[in-house]
Formats: structure tokens, C-alpha cells, sequence
């Protein structure tokens, strides 16, 4: 993809679509809501949801890919709409199977059905976690983050070349109950320390920010 074609893709991505606005006017009572709404996985229009892939995905490498906490797969049918030219291997997992079968059903791919901390899931070259983090798992702050880190490092140790994930960002934000905001300050220094090769985004919302680590 050269570059008028890029930026033609994000303008696309950006302004939405008749195909986008219609998904994002679905209710649950019609019959296709779960499949193409952007509710049911945590977000308020499709364009934020791409716009939010495509931060995760900076730089892709059109090779394998590991998308955790995957819901219906849309990370999936992302790659094939933006990078038309894409030929790439798909594993995602997720702990619900409603998700899974969701994705099944929407795209004809197998996810697996599962936690990732537990259950057997490939190398790939790319590993991405969209949303994971997001929510609230522990009693105290502490321990979230400790299991934030935990989590990070699995991540890494499934990926040759690329980990990225988004977080939700405490500052000049109004804070939900049960949900986890990391200072991303925080975050670069102890990832630095960690895996030296990183790079944390906060370009394109004041309420989310993405990194990404590299091991090339």
C-alpha cells in the first residue's frame, strides 16, 4: 500500500461509511445486532473501533497474528477491508464462547475458546490485546497492576517480533468504577527497564493510549 492509499484508507476509516452508520444505528432488537454492532465488544461508533486497530497495528508486517481477548474477531476482518493486499495467518482466543462463535459465524474463522494465561495458544510474529486490560481483576490496585505486567509478559513471550495493547489513561479523565487506568508514565518507565524497545502512543484519544513493544 503506498502512501495515497493509506491515507486514503485512514480519511475512509476516519469519516465512517453508509455500511458503518448503519451498524452503529442497530438495536438489540434487530437480528444482526451481535454480529455487526460495535456495543456488544465495548465501543461507541465502528470508526473508534477501527481507529483503535489501527494504532495497534503501526507498521504491520503481513505475517502471523495473535489477538487476544479477541471478541467476534473484528481485528480480523480489519486487516482484510484496510490491507487489502494482506496475506496473513489469524489466531485469536477468547474466554467467551458466545464471542467465539460470534466471530465463527461473522468471518467462517476458529477462534479458540479460552483464557490465555491457561490455555495453549501459538507464537506469532505479532501479538495484540485490544481491550484486555480495561477492565478491573483484582482487589487492589496493586495486584492489578501486578497482574497487568504478569499478563504483558505472556504476551511477550508469545510474540517474535511485535506485542500491542491499549490502556486506559487516568489523567484529565473522569475515573468508572471497575474500571483499570494505568498512568502511562508509569507504564513506558517499567516497560523500558523490562524490554528496553518501546513506544506508547496517546494520539488519538484523551481516554485511551496504545503500546507497543518490539523484539526486532
Amino acid at each position: 500500500m503506498n502512501q495515497e492509499q493509506l491515507v486514503n484508507k485512514i480519511t475512509e476509516n476516519l469519516a465512517g461509511s453508509n455500511r458503518f452508520d448503519t451498524w452503529d444505528k442497530l438495536t438489540p432488537k434487530d437480528s444482526d445486532y451481535m454480529i455487526h454492532s460495535p456495543i456488544p465488544v465495548g465501543y461507541n461508533t465502528t470508526a473508534e473501533q477501527r481507529y483503535l486497530m489501527q494504532n495497534l497495528l503501526i507498521g504491520w508486517n503481513n505475517e502471523s497474528i495473535l489477538d487476544v481477548g479477541c471478541g467476534r474477531a473484528d481485528l480480523y476482518g480489519f486487516i482484510n477491508d484496510f490491507y487489502t493486499d494482506s496475506v496473513f495467518s489469524y489466531h485469536g482466543i477468547d474466554h467467551n464462547p458466545v464471542m467465539t462463535a460470534l466471530a465463527n459465524a461473522k468471518y467462517d474463522i476458529t477462534c479458540i475458546t479460552g483464557t490465555f494465561e491457561t490455555t495453549l495458544i501459538p507464537v506469532t510474529s505479532w501479538v495484540v490485546a485490544n481491550g484486555l486490560f480495561t477492565q478491573r481483576r483484582c482487589e487492589t490496585e496493586d495486584a492489578d497492576l501486578q497482574k497487568l505486567f504478569a499478563d504483558i509478559d505472556i504476551l511477550y513471550k508469545h510474540s517474535t517480533n511485535i506485542v500491542s495493547f491499549n490502556l486506559l489513561n487516568p489523567i484529565n479523565n473522569t475515573h468508572h468504577e471497575g474500571f483499570f487506568y494505568v498512568h502511562p508514565g508509569l507504564v513506558l518507565d517499567m516497560l523500558i527497564e523490562k524490554y528496553q524497545n518501546v513506544v506508547l502512543r496517546n494520539n488519538y484519544s484523551k481516554d485511551v493510549y496504545t503500546v507497543t513493544i518490539y523484539k526486532i
